[in-house]
């Protein structure tokens, strides 16, 4: 595993200049929560009482990924399937170092995680059907798995969703952020912004040029770090990120290159469909169209609960949230 990757281990996407809606996806008129319900999954009830501070869910909204604060260092990692409740992954204890990544397959049926608890930690493969599969004796570095959930990949390779390589590294490998990978629009793709360009990529052959990405200029100013992730509209269009300098949550438009403020302090936030993102305001939820910059009314969960972390699921489009008392709530969404 190289070290660049470590210093700044992260997984995230790519765009579609031309196209502002992927297949599958719905942009909303308006983005509007329904009420707060109460998610009870039985393979997370023991936790309730901790803080639940970091969540993860597939585009279909099937998988869900739960951290829960066990200590100040120490911490309870578990995905779930929610339509069955059943577990699927789960480790816990305290990171060698904050360096590690998780993604999950947008259709739900598996993911990858780089969880470094031991000396000699190597990425997971973990599936609804079928035991996790070790990958060891690879250089695989991070990334993002493809449109369909039949392989993964990043600058250092691509693999089947089996564990099989299934091609080498993209050209400049070494230059390619892991950062800024997702799910391709066309099945079986991946997507990734290298050096002002979009690359559309199959795994196998070489990535093709299929855009221009104006936000390349503004890259090296953000963080991209696995605690504060970069997060990618549905089509790809806008990318949400945190500034280095002033540690502000900011949304670039890679179409125009053009970027706001969206809050002055990092926080979570998430894309619901190609236009509408959602963030954590001290405690409570704030939603924006980006198109035409209006803002929702805050939004706070019941009784009293603080929300901490924030997930979203696009097909169908809803927001998942843990608060601090270890509640977990899915909010749907609808025009």
């Amino acid at each position: 595993m190289r070290v660049s990757f470590l210093s700044a281990l992260l997984l995230a996407g790519t765009l579609l200049p031309q196209c502002r809606h992927g297949p599958g996806v719905e942009v909303l008129a308006a983005s509007t929560p329904g009420s707060p319900e109460p998610l009870e999954v039985p393979a997370l009830l023991e936790l309730r009482d901790k803080r639940l501070d970091q969540l993860r869910v597939s585009a279909d909204g099937s998988l869900l990924f739960t951290r829960w604060a066990l200590s100040e260092d120490a911490f309870d990692y578990r995905v779930v399937h929610l339509p069955d409740g059943a577990p699927v992954w789960s480790a816990k204890g305290t990171p060698r170092n904050g360096l590690w990544t998780l993604e999950l397959s947008p259709e739900g049926s598996a993911g990858f995680v780089f969880l470094p608890l031991e000396r000699d930690s190597s990425f997971i493969i973990f599936r609804t059907a079928g035991a996790p599969i070790p990958m060891t004796d690879v250089e695989f570095t991070g990334g993002a798995w493809a449109q369909g959930g039949g392989w993964f990949g990043g600058s250092s390779g691509a693999y089947n969703a089996d564990g099989t390589r299934r091609g080498k590294s993209v050209p400049d490998w070494l230059k390619v952020e892991e950062e800024l990978f997702l799910p391709g629009i066309r099945p079986s793709t991946l997507r990734y912004m290298h050096d002002g360009h979009v690359m559309e990529w199959d795994g196998r052959g070489p990535p093709t040029t299929v855009g221009a990405w104006h936000c390349s200029q503004q890259a090296k100013q953000h963080r991209l770090t696995p605690s504060e992730p970069v997060r990618f509209s549905a089509d790809g269009r806008y990318i949400a990120w945190v500034l280095r300098s002033t540690g502000a949550l900011t949304v670039c438009d890679g179409e125009s290159g053009t970027e706001f403020e969206l809050a002055s302090h990092p926080t979570p936030a998430a894309w619901v469909d190609n236009q509408h993102l959602w963030w954590l305001d001290a405690g409570a939820l704030v939603g924006m169209d980006v198109l035409t910059r209006e803002r929702t009314p805050r939004l706070s969960l019941p009784d009293g609960a603080k929300a901490v972390s924030l997930a979203a699921s696009t097909s169908p489009p809803a927001l998942f949230v843990g608060t601090e008392q270890g509640r977990l709530f899915r909010l749907p969404l609808s025009r």
